[in-house]
């Protein structure tokens, strides 16, 4: 019972799963993330995919502005949404 209880005490956010869609190079790309995942962790999921290095990557994506190209910030501090695609310029 302890586990459950302290389960609670995490936002949902954090423990959801997130599937984004990325496109780039004119493919498009699915990339499951965590809410507690930062956007460092993002940009590594993504290299696993397209061979791109996290610093060679820019994320645009709607109504965030630059905040994804602060690799600190926690994925669960933006409003994403797995309905709105993501652009990868690099």
């Amino acid at each position: 019972m302890a586990s459950s209880s302290s389960a609670t005490l995490t936002s949902s956010a954090t423990e959801e799963e997130l599937t984004l869609q990325l496109k780039w190079s004119g493919k498009e790309f699915t990339v499951r993330v965590c809410g507690d995942d930062s956007v460092a962790d993002l940009k590594r999921s993504i290299c696993e995919l397209t061979n791109v290095l996290p610093k060679r990557q820019k994320l645009l994506y709607p109504k965030i502005g630059n905040k994804l190209a602060d690799d600190s910030v926690l994925l669960s501090q933006l409003p994403l949404k797995s309905s709105l695609k993501m652009t990868m310029i690099g």
